[in-house]
């Protein structure tokens, strides 16, 4: 799930004039309120530059995290990532997937309205794991609207039985709705007649014997692949094959 995440956000057209360093500035300025008032770790990915921006919290002495490096030539805060247990690290890279496909079917004004939470489990400086919050928010798009500015930030969840976070969730702050990873917005995304034609692009299927097989015509079966395409934001078979298992729509 993580190079499918690499190649769609690095696959984003970002305009080569684009340079806006005063936002940048204050996405680090943001970044490093959070982890101040909230003790938590954050962390700032410029997608165009690949580099991180790292801010650290009193988390971070619980989490044994050396706290050195404060730029990083990568998206990912793999210091961190390797301490998060297996299964919920893929959770969140198909929750991550899910995200930046949502958010780029709206416009970019609402973009702002929306940010991913996941609970994770994460080694401690004993090696036993603690819960805590993931939550994720894309604050700023370049003029091409290519996603350009993600935050994260990982809060220590308390154990206290009135402190429960979902296991995962998309959040529209704006309008309170929300949207669990086994929401019917992706389960659903393709129809049943999709799901069947793209099981068969699958299992090497051209669209010649898939229609055959299915009694239609190639035209329909032809019409029905490029809105999987379309629905998954993907250019070829083997991509959407690759996207549907990872997002568990196959």
């Amino acid at each position: 799930m993580r190079d499918l995440l690499d190649i769609k956000l690095f696959s984003q057209p970002f305009d080569a004039t684009f340079n806006s360093t005063s936002k940048l500035d204050n996405g680090k300025e943001i970044a490093q309120m959070y982890a101040k008032l909230e003790n938590c770790i954050s962390v700032l990915s410029d997608l165009k530059a690949r580099k991180s921006y790292i801010s650290y919290g009193a988390i971070a002495d619980l989490l044994g995290l050396q706290q050195k490096k404060t730029e990083i030539n990568s998206i990912w805060e793999d210091e961190l990532l390797s301490r998060v247990h297996p299964e919920d690290l893929q959770k969140k890279y198909r929750l991550e997937f899910q995200f930046f496909q949502l958010l780029n079917s709206i416009g970019l004004t609402d973009r702002a309205n929306y940010e991913l939470i996941t609970k994770l489990r994460i080694r401690n400086l004993e090696g036993k794991f603690i819960l805590v919050k993931h939550r994720l928010l894309y604050i700023g798009s370049s003029e091409d609207g290519s996603i350009w500015l993600a935050l994260c930030l990982y809060n220590l969840i308390h154990e206290h039985p009135e402190f429960e976070i979902p296991q995962g969730i998309i959040i529209n702050t704006k309008s309170g709705k929300i949207m669990d990873y086994n929401h019917h917005e992706f389960s659903e995304i393709l129809s049943l007649r999709e799901k069947e034609i793209l099981q068969l692009i699958k299992h090497g299927r051209r669209s010649k014997e898939i229609a055959d097989k299915l009694s239609l015509s190639i035209n329909t079966v032809n019409r029905h692949r490029q809105n999987i395409f379309q629905k998954l934001s993907v250019t070829n078979a083997m991509e959407a094959c690759r996207v549907a298992e990872g997002t568990g729509l196959l």
